[in-house]
């Protein structure tokens, strides 16, 4: 079994960190799919504001 990469769980870490401001506690107590979830609604925001 293949686990889910680790410099995709620092890149969401990271994201979430500087666009929401959440220490890396909140960030990796996320289950997987809640904290990919929360990184689409980032950027879906992000691409929103940028028109």
């Amino acid at each position: 079994m293949t686990g889910y990469p680790l410099d995709r769980v620092h890149q969401e870490v990271a994201f979430l960190g500087r666009h929401a401001h959440w220490t890396l506690n909140e960030v990796l107590d996320l289950d997987h799919a809640t904290r990919r979830r929360w990184v689409a609604e980032v950027l879906d925001q992000i691409a929103q504001e940028a028109g």
